[in-house]
């Protein structure tokens, strides 16, 4: 965005911050302005609304979410005084910036955009698991980046790591998300030396057995197996890896191995 653009929308705007496409920070600052915002000193929360991952979504999708959603922007403090449009595309959804004067106030209004975004989204898009990602608190221009990029990283890390919940809020995800990055950039080393030891049989059971909170009898019924063959494919395991499932440390290692050969399975799949 630069001096000579006479088209700016309120949607333009906030598009052109999260992808750093300007120069001059003065500038930006008074764009804001004329929209009634000073992005120096009131807040931003980015609201991303996503489809699944592995869900092919076409322009006219993201489209048709953004008038689906449109009620939404009445619940801004800010926002609704803005005769503008205001969603902007991602690369799974749309995404909204939600502004106020006070964190206070925008803590209040994410919980009734939640709130009527679930509503119309159950009842006009019934048969899909669009997912909401709540961004983080913040203000400035590279605040805002931050809180939509933090939006997009909840819902990536709730998609992998709690996949029944729509509403996935950036704090209550941080830690996923750490694991997650972690995982990308380190898991493949991490876990490839345990997994090679293991059969095909004996990960699925060590899987479905933390999935199961850790209880035989439900590992044995999920898969339909005996009791005694689950609790031979653990031991199995103790005997190949030396990681023993009731060892705490080792129980832990073998729980993070499973989890970061989850992470990377969807990422194959993503990608």
């Amino acid at each position: 965005m630069n001096k000579n653009d006479t088209n700016i929308t309120f949607s333009s705007y906030f598009n052109d911050i999260t992808i750093h496409f300007y120069e001059d920070i003065a500038f930006m600052e008074s764009v804001g302005k004329k929209f009634g915002i000073d992005v120096n000193k009131d807040y931003f929360l980015a609201m991303s609304f996503l489809y699944p991952s592995d869900t092919i979504v076409a322009y006219e999708d993201k489209h048709a979410l953004m008038e689906l959603l449109t009620p939404i922007v009445a619940y801004g403090p800010l926002n609704k005084s803005v005769d503008s449009p205001q969603f902007i595309t991602c690369d799974k959804g749309t995404a909204l910036f939600l502004a106020a004067h006070t964190k206070e106030e925008l803590l209040n209004a994410s919980t009734m955009v939640c709130d009527k975004a679930l509503e119309l989204l159950k009842k006009s898009l019934p048969d899909v698991f669009i997912r909401i990602g709540i961004g983080t608190l913040e203000n400035g221009l590279t605040g805002i980046e931050r809180t939509y990029q933090n939006s997009l990283r909840a819902v990536n890390a709730g998609e992998k790591f709690k996949k029944e919940r729509r509403v996935l809020d950036f704090i209550g995800m941080e830690i996923y998300s750490a694991i997650n990055a972690m995982v990308l950039a380190h898991g493949q080393s991490l876990i490839s030396t345990i997994l090679l030891q293991l059969t095909d049989e004996e990960q699925t059971i060590l899987g479905k057995y933390y999935k199961c909170k850790e209880q035989v009898p439900a590992v044995a019924a999920a898969l339909h197996i005996s009791e005694d063959e689950v609790r031979n494919a653990l031991y199995r395991v103790k005997e190949k890896t030396g990681l023993d499932v009731n060892d705490t440390e080792d129980n832990f290692k073998l729980n993070f191995i499973m989890i970061a050969k989850r992470v990377l399975e969807k990422e194959k799949k993503r990608r």
